[in-house]
């Protein structure tokens, strides 16, 4: 595959993501996953393992700077090379809205423009999967279709009102699309994962002419109109999907990594998923600690008990404190004789001694970012 032949646009999410606090100072893309991650790991980490070597990210500029600690060079993407080329375009239209302004289309048309690439994939970090682009280009390439969209045959339960369905011919092309309503149910439906190949030269045209509008959209919005009007290749992705879209959702997707089955389907031993590289200790287990069904990223402290629950680095559990059935961020603290139940807790929180924090299963509390608590919060 040569290095040049395929460039990449990863974009930020479409907004209206139910999300609470925890994206007010980050964009989804850097939210933390299974411990050690974060969701913009697992696109960078498809691109790379595809051999993917040319990139141009666009988030919007606000809170951006999460977006520049966590990706640095891109050393560990294969983006730092002398043949390698990653860029970040900026915009500062309301994450919310469908439109954007023209400065979200220029940037990116000199990139593609200059990249020389024959295939351009579009990708995202809203929908989390680990899908082999290697095989994708293959189709894509053998059907000799102009563009190709990756879809996840999911149940209604995992699908939010902002997601695409697709309706696919028996020639597996797309023939229409719509927002997801819920009011004809069905057993599973065609959700468009918003992860596009299209013929460069194509692409920029498309983009060329949404510049004609008065109110240009954004380009997710753009390719899903795109693949029903020059009729798309629709690739069915097996494998394990998560849809980021609200605060239980994203829970959900995180303690769904303690099932060994859905683990290995994401993190599967020929997609290796890359991320910023810590040389840390790893987690010390102290004597008297009681560990279950969790998973624990590096230099954390365990004095107390943790059940069901994924943590990030450098958290510390005091002694008779219990962790069940939640996701801690990095450097949180849990006072001694705490209790933290059914709840996401960002980093740099302090739960103070024998304070308790329990939500439900289905409405986890989310406990802020350098949050002291200091009294109990029980839903």
């Amino acid at each position: 595959m040569k290095i040049d032949k395929y460039s990449a646009i990863l974009v930020n999410t479409v907004g209206r993501h139910d999300m609470g606090k925890l994206t007010e100072n980050r964009p989804l893309a850097t939210l933390p996953f299974g411990g050690k991650y974060r969701l913009i790991d697992f696109p960078l980490s498809s691109l790379a393992n595809a051999g993917v070597r040319s990139v141009y990210g666009i988030f919007q500029e606000e809170n951006i700077s999460s977006v520049f600690d966590h990706i640095r060079s891109g050393r560990e993407w294969g983006l730092s090379t002398l043949l390698s080329h990653y860029y970040l375009g900026l915009y500062t239209t309301d994450a919310d809205s469908d439109y954007v302004k023209s400065e979200y289309y220029e940037q990116l048309l000199t990139y593609l423009h200059r990249s020389g690439s024959d295939v351009t994939v579009v990708l995202n970090s809203d929908v989390l999967l680990n899908v082999d682009l290697r095989q994708v280009f293959h189709l894509h390439q053998a059907t000799k279709r102009e563009m190709t969209v990756i879809y996840k045959k999911l149940p209604a339960s995992d699908i939010a009102g902002n997601n695409s369905i697709l309706r696919i011919s028996s020639h597996d092309v797309v023939t229409d699309h719509e927002l997801f309503e819920d009011s004809l149910p069905q057993e599973v439906y065609n959700m468009s994962t918003d992860i596009f190949l299209v013929n460069t030269k194509l692409l920029i045209a498309a983009i060329e002419k949404e510049l004609e509008e008065s109110n240009p959209r954004k380009i997710r919005y753009l390719l899903r109109d795109f693949a029903k009007e020059i009729g798309a290749f629709a690739y069915e992705y097996t494998g394990h999907v998560a849809n980021i879209y609200s605060v239980e959702s994203y829970y959900r997707a995180n303690l769904d990594m303690i099932d060994q089955q859905k683990f290995n389907s994401l993190f599967s031993p020929n997609q290796k998923v890359y991320t910023k590289v810590k040389n840390e200790e790893p987690t010390y287990y102290a004597p008297g600690s009681k560990v279950s069904l969790s998973q624990f990223a590096s230099g954390s402290i365990i004095e107390g008990t943790v059940e069901g629950s994924i943590l990030s680095r450098n958290n510390r559990i005091k002694a008779n404190a219990v962790v069940k059935d939640s996701l801690l961020f990095p450097r949180v603290l849990v006072g001694e004789g705490a209790r933290v139940e059914y709840a996401i807790v960002d980093k740099e929180a302090k739960i103070a001694p024998g304070v308790t924090i329990r939500g439900q299963k289905e409405n986890p509390v989310v406990i802020e970012k350098g949050q002291e608590v200091t009294e109990d919060i029980i839903r």
